[in-house]
């Protein structure tokens, strides 16, 4: 399959702020507190594999990068060990990992409200009509009952004219189906390595919880589109390579969609989706 042709789609219920972004030629980045996964963005903070020479290397670095000059790092270090420890010999490890959980999880936090997210679905296979056009759930879950419609971008050229037109960067990731069941971790080693190294790598393993979801959601076959700008980001209307709309949805509709394609004057075809009359499948008629 050639990158540059692969198919994305985007399914819509045709009220009226869709009509406006297919009009306008926007679309819209959602908060991860937006979108209608329950489990959008959470992840498991595991302590997994950390001893106490590891802790001790971790809380020295922390005492480096202290703001407060002529503090001794290694001397602080040692003083808040031998603090902890001296009724308990747990205490050190138990402080050092809630602080480290308390301060993962406020950059967790942060990122969660800085990245704003574009979901599509990718084609599955290179059928002229693939799933997840084909998919009934898809309909049902995001085109109001198949009373919508659905948008098939090339997903290469949208990304760069969202890119390009809204001087933004975007990141493009597919989701990640835990068939396991498991949340992602998030190691409390991994940020303590980062912190001693000046590293990203704890981003990495955020960035990864931000993409995954349970597998019950694997009919979607998404694809996020990741930036720090929200709201309506601008698009060049030659991304488009159809529209596909419910047989069912209401004769207003179909007339606006019309409208606007002719409007545009690009190649955007359009096509209408009907229910077979003897099988559990659409068909797809260009108008």
């Amino acid at each position: 399959m050639n990158k540059e042709n692969i198919r994305a789609f985007k399914f819509r219920n045709g009220n009226e702020n869709d009509l406006d972004s297919i009009f306008d030629n926007y679309m819209w980045f959602s908060k991860l507190t937006e979108l209608n996964d329950p489990y959008e963005g959470y992840a498991h903070f595991s302590n997994e594999d950390i001893d106490g020479d590891f802790r001790e290397s971790f809380l020295t670095s922390l005492y480096e990068h202290d703001p407060d000059i002529g503090i001794n790092a290694s001397i602080e270090e040692k003083k808040t060990r031998e603090k902890h420890e001296r009724n308990d010999r747990n205490a050190f490890a138990n402080y050092i990992d809630t602080k480290a959980i308390e301060i993962i999880s406020n950059h967790h936090k942060e990122c969660k409200n800085n990245y704003k997210i574009l979901s599509l679905s990718l084609e599955k296979d290179n059928h002229t009509f693939p799933a997840p056009l084909n998919n009934m759930l898809m309909w049902s879950h995001y085109a109001n009952g198949f009373k919508g419609f659905c948008i098939e971008f090339n997903f290469h050229k949208l990304t760069n004219s969202l890119m390009e037109l809204n001087n933004s960067d975007i990141t493009t990731s597919p989701v990640n189906y835990a068939l396991d069941g498991k949340l992602p971790k998030i190691k409390i080693k991994t940020f303590m390595q980062s912190t001693i190294d000046n590293s990203d790598a704890l981003s990495f393993e955020i960035f990864s919880a931000f993409v995954t979801k349970e597998k019950s959601w694997v009919y979607e076959n998404e694809i996020r589109l990741i930036s720090e700008k929200g709201g309506k980001l601008q698009y060049d209307p030659e991304c488009i390579n159809a529209i596909y709309v419910s047989e069912k949805a209401p004769a207003w509709l179909k007339s606006c969609i019309l409208s606007c394609v002719t409007f545009k004057k690009t190649k955007i075809k359009v096509f209408l989706v009907d229910l077979h009359e003897s099988e559990f499948k659409f068909g797809y008629r260009q108008t």
